[in-house]
């Protein structure tokens, strides 16, 4: 008979309720985390509008200010968009504070901008 007990792989003794593969597993350690990068110094001192929106969707709010609007023909060749992106685009927009409508005028439907935010 064996007189030291049972023992599992590798030869290592094992207990009535502990299997061969009963440690713990190794702890994970913890990475820092990096640290986001703030807006740059010119940006803050000369006041940046963050709600300005810049690249083709500050191109179709310039558009959209423009003194007799821009139909969705107007605003797709603008962007290269379909036609449903330049809707959702014209939304966000909405969203940010920019008082975007829809103007019939003489048979042309057009966005115009109402008023500045």
């Amino acid at each position: 008979m064996n007189t030291l007990g049972k023992t599992g792989k590798r030869g290592r003794a094992v207990g009535k309720r502990q299997g061969a593969r009963a440690r713990k597993p190794a702890v994970k350690r913890s990475q820092a985390k990096p640290k986001r990068a703030t807006a740059p110094l010119l940006d803050r001192v000369t006041g940046f509008d963050q709600k300005r929106p810049t690249g083709k969707l500050g191109n179709m709010l310039d558009a959209v200010a423009d003194q007799h609007g821009a139909s969705l023909d107007e605003l797709v060749e603008l962007t290269g968009w379909q036609p449903h992106t330049a809707r959702a685009a014209l939304t966000r927009l909405r969203q940010r504070g920019f008082d975007v409508g829809l103007r019939d005028t003489d048979g042309r439907k057009a966005y115009c901008l109402a008023a500045s935010p």
